[in-house]
């Protein structure tokens, strides 16, 4: 396999997102776990639709395939959208597909890379994301690498006949470089 290692953690690494990486978006996307957790589309994904979300995102967002080091096997998706360069800000988005992948730290290391992609790449400073209240893991997980609670969206996610809301949370450049950057920086003598 001939993938670029744009950033490399301890667990995973982040590759660019290439038009044969349709099929990892079909596998995690039509997942039922995936489908319940993921704040993205519900419906069926199929090679029509796949390749047009594939397009899209090399074309207008930050997006990656998430890599385990061990065996560079693709495991999930990483996004920051929406960026809006005049206030320096965007939405991330990450969701680890197979069961057996979660909980293993391979979306915290992948949302730590997405960061350092954010706020020393990309020079943002808010990164902020939605969650739904049900995924308590995500959550959890979300506040352990520094995010802060924003607030909530009412009534944003209807499974069912069961309503939930929407977790708000962001992350400003100045609380990510108290947390990571001295030592991201020194890596580069800065």
């Amino acid at each position: 396999m001939n993938v670029t290692k744009f950033l490399v953690g301890e667990k995973v690494y982040l590759s660019e997102i290439r038009s044969e990486d349709s099929e990892v978006f079909i596998r995690i996307m039509n997942e039922e776990d995936a489908r319940i957790l993921a704040r993205s589309r519900r419906d069926v994904m199929n090679d029509a639709n796949a390749k047009g979300m594939v397009e899209n995102l090399q074309r207008h967002e930050e997006g990656f395939i998430i890599r385990r080091v061990a065996d560079d096997e693709a495991i999930g998706y990483g996004l920051l959208m929406d960026k809006d360069l005049y206030n320096r800000e965007a939405m991330l988005a990450i969701t680890i597909g197979d069961r057996e992948n979660r909980g293993k730290g391979f979306g915290q290391d992948a949302i730590k890379l997405l960061l350092k992609h954010a706020f020393i790449d990309l020079n943002l400073e808010s990164v902020h994301l939605g969650v739904y209240e049900y995924n308590e893991t995500a959550i959890h997980v979300y506040e352990k690498v520094g995010f802060k609670l924003v607030g909530k969206r009412r009534h944003s996610r209807i499974i069912g006949n069961r309503i939930y809301d929407e977790v708000l949370m962001d992350m400003i450049a100045e609380e990510y470089f108290a947390l990571y950057g001295d030592a991201e920086m020194e890596k580069y003598g800065l």
